[in-house]
């Protein structure tokens, strides 16, 4: 009797979850074939990352938004947005997040950093998407763990994240992103500290193949 009511409770719970699931999919809005802009960004900016969406044309059958917000952590941060319907699928749009501020810049506003700055940054984040693309909704899980404990494996994919940027051919961009960023006195060591910890030096970026995937070099953890 006792495995009789378990056996019930677990068709219940079933039947509740694809309920919830297909609820969510035929409420959920249609995708936008072209990125949509949060209420009141610099022209500026909009005229920059349509620059450099441009060239990334395998993003253009997603939902792609741009939301300009306050974050803690990050300047900008490009991610998923996974349909609970398709978890173990690879249904989904984007959103890349902007900061009002460059992290640990004082008072210094993203909407300020020069247009050439802007692309490269762009470009990069749009690098960590094409990425993406390589995972299905439940493997991003596992590479936000990785990701997030892993020192080497941030390192990786920020090193790639920045090779496609190349690929798309934004390298003088990528390269001028840097040197703004590593030479100027107003970014706190800290944070270029970390620049230096993940991401692809101003040599690398010079050096980095066109065409294909570079080799990694080895994190000294």
């Amino acid at each position: 009797m006792q495995h009789k009511h378990k056996l019930i409770a677990g068709v219940l719970v079933l039947t509740v979850l694809v309920v919830i699931s297909f609820k969510f999919l035929q409420t959920a809005s249609p995708p936008k074939k072209s990125p949509s802009f949060s209420a009141g960004m610099n022209e500026k900016m909009r005229e920059a990352f349509l620059e450099v969406w441009q060239h990334y044309t395998s993003l253009h059958r997603y939902g792609f938004e741009v939301v300009q917000k306050d974050l803690t952590t990050s300047t900008m941060q490009a991610r998923p947005v996974i349909d609970l319907g398709d978890v173990f699928g690879k249904k989904r749009q984007y959103r890349l997040d902007v900061a009002e501020k460059v992290l640990d810049s004082g008072e210094i506003n993203v909407a300020d950093l020069p247009e050439e700055v802007l692309r490269g940054w762009f470009a990069h984040e749009l690098g960590h998407i094409v990425d993406y693309e390589n995972h299905s909704n439940a493997g991003m899980i596992a590479y936000g763990i990785r990701y997030s404990l892993s020192d080497e494996y941030k390192r990786e994919r920020e090193h790639e994240a920045d090779s496609i940027a190349i690929r798309h051919g934004f390298r003088e961009e990528i390269i001028v992103a840097k040197k703004y960023l590593l030479e100027n006195d107003f970014i706190s060591p800290a944070y270029q500290s970390q620049i230096k910890k993940y991401y692809m030096s101003v040599r690398g970026a010079e050096l980095c193949p066109d065409g294909r995937i570079p080799i990694q070099p080895k994190l000294d953890l």
